[in-house]
């Protein structure tokens, strides 16, 4: 019997894509036992992943706060010193110069808000939404190589997530029917 720190502690592991040979090295359990909690706690893994990725997907956007603010904050500075500027002393073109290209920078910050998805219950069509809308940023050139490259292993995560539990239900499914096949030919043959 498994004590459920030890399923806990599974969870978590297969969330993050750990090997069952990296499981077992962590954990006091066997291949089978890996394979059997990988069964019966494929949805709790699933949600998990879920959780894993909407953490991250949060936390990205919020450095991306603070580096919109951080720009914004040096915009404000550059403006208040062209509005300062005795410009017999200072080079105006300098100052502009420097104000332009912060404006870029923060402009290059902007990102479209994605569709909202409730992380909890996602869809097709919001997977689907969410992945047409980051292709759309992508051909606008709204957003670089490395956000996109973000945004598409999140929303792949939410889909592969998604996709397991999916698989899992329409497994147990099947074993129902399964079992209920068994009864009734057993029945008929007594």
């Amino acid at each position: 019997m498994i004590d459920e720190n030890t399923k806990q502690q599974f969870v978590l592991m297969r969330a993050e894509n750990k090997s069952y040979t990296q499981i077992m090295k962590a954990l006091p359990i066997g291949k089978n036992k890996c394979v059997e909690l990988n069964r019966e706690l494929a949805s709790q893994i699933a949600e998990q992943k879920a959780e894993n990725l909407a953490s991250l997907y949060n936390s990205y956007f919020m450095t991306k706060e603070a580096r919109i603010k951080k720009l914004g904050a040096s915009l404000k500075k550059i403006d208040t010193a062209i509005e300062k500027a005795d410009f017999s002393g200072i080079a105006p073109d300098k100052l502009l110069d420097l104000k332009l290209k912060y404006m870029q920078a923060l402009k290059a910050e902007y990102t479209e808000p994605a569709y909202k998805v409730d992380f909890e219950q996602p869809t097709p069509e919001a997977i689907y939404s969410l992945m047409l809308d980051l292709l759309n940023r992508v051909r606008a050139g709204l957003i670089d190589d490395i956000q996109a490259q973000k945004e598409f292993t999140v929303i792949s995560g939410l889909q592969k997530s998604y996709e397991d539990i999916e698989l899992n239900n329409k497994v147990e499914a099947v074993k129902a029917m399964l079992e209920q096949n068994t009864v009734a030919i057993t029945s008929r043959d007594l």
